[in-house]
């Protein structure tokens, strides 16, 4: 069995819309939208990848992201997914990103992302949003 280990950052905007990564074309499991992240390489911590993968995927140095939560998902008898989450309120607009990754982004509320097709074990960070988004109402 293969587990993935990675990293991702939840950008999110004061109307409380998650910015998702247009993954058509660079998915590897099949998925159309998700967090930006990536792969915890060896000797690094999750912090220190999803910092390093903001800077690949959006050209922007990320700062003092809060940890969110960590989940483990059976993706199928092959694969399994270990997912670091950080989350950062989005304090700018996106013109402050310059995308290097994916053909595009997109702001979506938590309804809107439920219905996208995104890896397996995305709807466990989902939740852990939502529960973070009702406390701040």
């Amino acid at each position: 069995m293969k587990e993935h280990k990675v990293s991702v950052i939840i950008f999110y905007d004061d109307k409380n819309r998650v910015l998702l990564q247009d993954r058509t074309g660079i998915s590897k499991l099949g998925e159309e939208w998700g967090f930006f992240g990536g792969h915890i390489e060896k000797n690094e911590s999750p912090e220190d990848a999803v910092i390093r993968e903001t800077k690949e995927e959006l050209d922007f140095e990320l700062k003092n992201p809060k940890f969110l939560g960590f989940d483990k998902k059976q993706v199928n008898k092959e694969i399994s997914i270990e997912c670091h989450s950080f989350i950062v309120p989005l304090k700018h607009n996106l013109s402050k990103f310059n995308q290097l990754e994916g053909i595009g982004m997109k702001l979506f509320s938590l309804n809107q992302a439920r219905k996208l097709k995104m890896v397996s074990g995305d709807e466990l960070v989902l939740k852990r949003l939502e529960k973070i988004f009702k406390k701040k109402q």
